[in-house]
């Protein structure tokens, strides 16, 4: 039995198709790679845009700095997500290339640099691959290792005499074009796969429950005929319905 049928007797319906529902709507069509940026704020806020607009997975570069989220900023966003940590640009891009990622350098443009005349719009960003968008440190931009990788460099138009944004303004605002670009695409498209959505589903489920995994644990322990100290529980005790079993931890439910 599926992790999720398991605790469903600890949640609420509201929570069950809330799990779901969100699991339906993620996406790895496009992703996130943050080059070894060092503000908890900015982190905090980014991975909270990227859940709130359902990518799955954020790829972080850690070189001189270690990702670590602000709880207070993030609000637990980061539990919902996958976490991706690469120790150098090079494992990062090996690893989104062996996943047939299309990368992409946000860059501000720069007066009199060749290659600017070479860079999309956010508007126009191709969607037909699978897309890694990659942002630079705060000030420093995309390091030169991680430019040089990327397929093509993007910019958000702006018409100001600012000429950037704020790192995670500028991924909130990204993810906001992109995701409603893939609203136009055929869901087989951009969605995840029906396993990938369970095994999510799954997860989540745990997260879910107050102290989730000692409960499902328990659960799993009483199922299989065992009190969780090896001695033999009786073949009726083990035949009772997994509600049944679960009721003696439903005071532990969130």
């Amino acid at each position: 039995m599926r992790t999720a049928k398991l605790l469903e007797p600890l949640l609420t319906r509201e929570r069950t198709m809330r799990l779901g529902t969100v699991a339906s709507m993620r996406t790895r069509w496009i992703t996130i790679v943050l080059d070894d940026l060092y503000h908890p704020h900015n982190l905090s806020a980014i991975i909270r845009s990227a859940e709130a607009f359902g990518i799955q997975d954020i790829h972080v570069i850690q070189v001189t700095n270690f990702f670590k989220p602000s709880p207070g900023i993030s609000l637990g966003a980061q539990q919902w997500i996958n976490i991706i940590r690469h120790g150098s640009i090079e494992d990062c891009v090996s690893h989104l290339r062996d996943k047939e990622y299309l990368i992409l350098g946000a860059d501000p443009p720069h007066d009199g640099r060749a290659d600017d005349e070479g860079a999309l719009a956010i508007e126009d960003l191709p969607l037909n691959n699978k897309v890694a968008l990659a942002f630079g440190r705060e000030r420093d931009g995309l390091h030169s290792e991680l430019r040089d990788s990327c397929d093509r460099l993007f910019h958000i138009p702006m018409v100001g005499f600012t000429d950037s944004f704020n790192v995670s303004v500028s991924v909130g605002i990204c993810l906001y074009e992109l995701r409603k670009r893939l609203g136009k695409l055929e869901p087989e498209i951009w969605t995840m796969s029906r396993a990938e959505q369970m095994d999510l589903i799954d997860d989540w489920a745990v997260k879910s429950v107050r102290n989730g995994q000692r409960v499902l644990d328990e659960i799993k322990a009483r199922l299989s005929g065992s009190n969780g100290t090896g001695r033999k529980r009786s073949k009726s005790a083990g035949s009772l319905h997994p509600s049944s079993q679960i009721m003696h931890f439903k005071g532990l439910s969130k």
